[in-house]
C-alpha cells in the first residue's frame, strides 16, 4: 500500500511545541525556524573536547550512537517519502537502500518506480531499481571514508557551514529542488562539491559537532555494522502484546460484515499512527500481513510480513497469492517525523463503539456481501466498495476523526509539498454538515444514475455531480439550512472544527479556532469528504507523471470551490456571490465561472447582521459549537485590533499580548 512507508522512529521537535507557535499563523513559522536555527548554531559552537559518547577504540554503536544522531540533525528532511535523493535517515535499513538519482515529485510524463520501503525487501532489490550506496563498507578506513558519500557531505558541511557561513549560494538549489538529480557515485559527488562547497549537510544548517563527526567517522572506518539481532528484538518488544492483539482480533474477525468494516477502515486511517491506552510507549502502523498474529502473550508479537499495494484498496490477494491475510498492527520502531505523523489514539473500550457504530445497526435486508475475495477491489471508489455499509456510521466514522482524515489529505506521503498546496489558501476553518441534515446521507445516491459520477474527476463528471446534489438540496432541504446543520460534535468533540494552515509548500492541521477570522471558510459534506480524500490520499499516485497529478489538482480546486459554496448557503442569498467572488480571484475566476453553485437559490433560515453577515454568522457558529470544541478566545488574533502605543514601556502579560496581536494579520 501506499504508506509514508516503513515502521521507524520520529523525533526531532516535540510534536506540541510548533502547533503551539503556528497559533500566530504566519509570524509563528519564522519564530519556529529561528529557533531551530538558534539551537543548531548554539551546539555547532559547544566545546569540541568532549569525547565521543562511545568507547574509545570501539566501534560506535548504530543504535546508541549513529541513529540517535540522524535523529537529531538529519531526519528533518531526510525523514519521509519525498526525501532529498529518496535518502531515509530513519532506520539502518534505510540507510542501506542509499540514494536515488530520480525525484518521483520532479516534474515528468511517465511513470516512474514506486519508492516505499516495502516495495522490495531486500537492499540487492533495490540496487536493480537504481538506488545506490551512500556508505562503504570492507574497504580500507581510506576507503570506507572517501567512497562514503555520507560523510563526504557530512565531511563538507563540518569545513563550511561554521558561523557565519552564507546560505545565499543555496537558494537558487532549493528553489529548483524537484529537478535536482543526485550524483549516484562518490566521484561524481566529489566533482559537485568541488564547484559548491556550500552543500555539505546539514543543508543551509550549522556543521554537526566535531564529536558528532569524530562518531561518524568512527563508525564508518569500522565497517559501517546496523543492529545485532538482539538489538531488533528488543526493538520490536510492545509493552502489552495482549492489548495489541485485542485490536488485531477486532480487525481480522472471520464475520463478511466485520471484514467490510475493517477493510474501510484501513482505507481511511492507513498513514495514521496507532497508539494504544493499554500499551503505553509504542506506536504503531495498521498494516496487512501474510502472517496472522501469534499467541497473545507472545513477545515480540508475531513477525509481520507487509503485503505492498500501490494503493490501501488495491487486491491483496491477487498481488499476495494468499487465500487469507491478516491486519496487524506492526510496531513503528523509527523515530516519528512531525511532517508525517498524525497519531489515532485508542483504548479497548473503542472497540466497542466501533462495533456499536458500524456493526449494530440495520444493513438492511437485502444485504449480500458474498465472498470477500470476489468483492470489488481495485476500483478507488467508495460509493460503490462500501455501499451497504450504513452510510451514517461511514460518516460519523469520518466526523468523529476528522482531524486525521484532513491531516491525511494536507500531509499524505509528501515530505515537501510542492507548488500545488498554493491551492490552498493560508490559513481556513472547516466545518461539516450534520448528518441528520447532510442530503448525501439522507439519499446517498443523489437521484444518480450510477456511482461512478461521484468519482469522476473530468468537468462533466463533476457539473453532473454538483446539479444531482442541487437538486437533493431542493427537495430535501427546501426551506434552507438552520444553525444545526452545522456539526458541532456534541459540544464535545473538537473534531467539528477544524484550521488548517499553509506555509509556503507545507500544511498543517489543527483542532478548534486557530488564528484571526480566516479569508475562506469551508463546509464539507460526506460525499464531499469522500471524494477529496480519494482524490488527494487513497487514489494518489506520487510516482506518476504530471498529467495524473494536474487531473488531481483540478479536482481538488473543483471540491475547494464545492465546500466553499456549502459555507456560502448559511448566509442570504444576496451576500453569496459577492463573498464567492472576493474569496477566487485571479486566474481562479476562469474555474469559478465553470464551476456550479449547488443550491445557490436555496434559502436560509441564519439570521444574520446586515452590517457583517459574516462576523455574525461566525459569531452563530462559535456558539453553537461551544468553547469545548471551539477552544478559547483567541487574544493573539482579534478581529477588532486594540488601541495601543509600542512606543510606551509594556509593563505587564496583557499588555506583552496585546502588542503581539499588532503583529497578526486579519482577513
Amino acid at each position: 500500500m501506499k504508506t509514508p512507508d516503513d515502521t521507524e522512529p520520529k523525533t526531532w521537535l516535540p510534536t506540541s511545541w510548533p502547533w503551539r507557535l503556528r497559533r500566530t499563523c504566519g509570524a509563528a513559522v519564522v519564530v519556529a525556524t529561528a529557533l531551530v536555527l538558534l539551537s543548531a548554531a548554539a551546539g555547532s559552537t559547544e566545546a569540541a573536547a568532549q569525547p565521543p559518547a562511545h568507547t574509545k577504540g570501539a566501534v560506535p554503536s548504530y543504535v546508541d550512537d549513529i541513529q540517535p544522531l540522524f535523529n537529531k540533525r538529519c531526519v528533518a528532511c531526510h525523514g519521509c517519502l519525498g526525501s532529498p535523493c529518496n535518502l531515509k535517515l530513519t532506520s539502518f535499513r534505510g540507510l542501506e537502500r542509499g540514494g536515488l538519482g530520480r525525484n518521483p515529485y520532479s516534474s515528468h510524463l511517465g511513470d516512474y518506480a514506486r519508492t516505499d520501503m516495502n516495495v522490495v525487501p531486500t537492499t540487492a532489490e533495490w540496487r536493480k531499481r537504481g538506488f545506490y550506496p551512500v556508505i562503504a563498507r570492507e574497504g580500507s578506513q581510506t576507503d570506507n571514508l572517501s567512497r562514503s558519500m555520507l560523510f563526504q557531505m557530512v565531511e563538507t558541511g563540518a569545513k563550511h557551514n561554521t558561523p557565519g557561513f552564507s546560505r545565499k549560494v543555496l537558494m537558487p538549489l532549493y528553489a529548483k529542488r524537484y529537478e535536482h538529480q543526485c550524483p549516484a557515485t562518490p566521484e561524481a559527488l566529489s566533482a559537485q562539491i568541488e564547484k559548491n562547497p556550500a552543500i555539505g549537510m546539514p543543508f543551509g544548517l550549522p556543521a554537526l559537532k566535531k564529536t558528532e563527526v569524530a562518531t561518524l567517522r568512527a563508525w564508518i572506518t569500522g565497517n559501517a555494522p546496523g543492529p545485532t539481532d538482539t538489538e531488533r528484538r528488543k526493538a520490536d518488544m510492545v509493552a502489552d502484546p495482549k492489548a495489541v492483539r485485542a485490536w488485531e482480533d477486532f480487525f481480522n474477525a472471520d464475520d463478511k460484515r466485520s471484514q467490510l468494516v475493517s477493510r474501510y477502515i484501513f482505507d481511511h486511517m492507513f498513514l495514521t499512527t496507532v497508539v494504544l491506552e493499554e500499551n503505553p510507549g509504542d506506536y504503531f502502523k495498521i498494516v496487512r500481513s501474510k502472517t496472522a498474529p501469534g499467541d497473545a502473550s507472545q513477545n515480540p508479537p508475531a513477525p509481520v510480513e507487509v503485503i505492498d499495494t500501490p494503493f490501501p484498496y488495491t487486491n491483496p490477494y491477487k498481488l499476495s497469492g494468499v487465500d487469507r491475510f491478516y491486519y496487524r498492527l506492526q510496531k513503528v520502531t523509527a523515530p516519528r517525523v512531525q511532517k508525517n505523523h498524525f497519531v489515532w489514539r485508542l483504548k479497548n473500550a473503542d472497540i466497542g463503539g466501533l462495533k456499536k457504530l458500524f456493526l449494530d445497526r440495520d444493513w438492511g435486508i437485502n444485504t449480500n456481501l458474498g465472498d470477500p475475495r470476489e468483492a470489488p477491489w481495485d476500483l478507488g471508489n467508495p460509493f460503490r466498495v462500501y455501499h451497504e455499509i450504513p452510510v451514517e456510521a461511514r460518516y460519523r466514522f469520518l466526523l468523529e476523526n476528522s482531524e486525521l482524515i484532513v491531516s491525511g489529505i494536507t500531509y499524505g506521503p509528501v515530505c515537501l509539498g510542492q507548488t500545488a498546496t498554493y491551492a490552498v489558501k493560508d490559513q481556513f476553518w472547516v466545518y461539516f454538515v450534520d448528518p441528520k441534515h447532510d442530503v448525501s446521507v439522507r439519499d446517498p445516491k443523489l437521484g444518480l444514475e450510477t456511482w461512478e459520477t461521484f468519482m469522476d474527476r473530468s468537468l462533466i463528471g463533476n457539473d453532473k455531480y454538483e446539479s444531482a446534489y442541487s437538486a437533493a438540496l431542493e427537495k430535501l432541504q427546501p426551506d434552507g439550512y438552520t444553525i444545526d446543520a452545522i456539526w458541532n460534535g456534541e459540544k464535545e468533540n473538537p473534531n467539528a472544527w477544524l484550521t488548517v494552515l499553509r506555509h509556503e509548500s507545507n500544511v498543517s492541521v489543527m483542532k478548534g479556532r486557530q488564528g484571526g477570522i480566516p479569508r475562506t471558510l469551508w463546509v464539507i459534506d460526506y460525499s464531499g469528504f469522500e471524494r477529496i480524500y480519494y482524490d488527494t490520499v487513497a487514489n494518489f499516485q506520487y510516482w506518476s507523471g504530471d498529467v495524473p497529478k494536474l487531473e488531481t489538482l483540478i479536482f481538488f480546486n473543483y471540491l475547494r470551490q464545492e465546500f466553499e459554496d456549502n459555507f456560502l448557503l448559511l448566509l442570504p442569498k444576496a451576500e453569496r456571490q459577492k463573498y464567492r467572488d472576493m474569496w477566487t480571484q485571479g486566474l481562479g475566476q476562469v474555474a469559478l465561472a465553470l464551476e456550479p453553485f449547488a443550491g445557490e437559490e436555496q434559502p436560509t433560515q441564519v439570521k444574520t447582521s446586515k452590517l457583517d453577515p459574516l462576523l455574525s454568522l461566525i459569531s452563530e457558529i462559535q456558539e453553537h459549537m461551544g468553547e469545548k470544541v471551539s477552544g478559547p478566545p483567541d487574544l493573539l488574533n482579534p478581529h477588532k485590533k486594540p488601541k495601543l502605543s509600542l512606543k510606551e514601556p509594556i509593563t505587564s502579560y496583557d499588555e506583552w499580548e496585546a502588542a503581539a496581536s499588532l503583529l497578526t494579520q486579519t482577513r
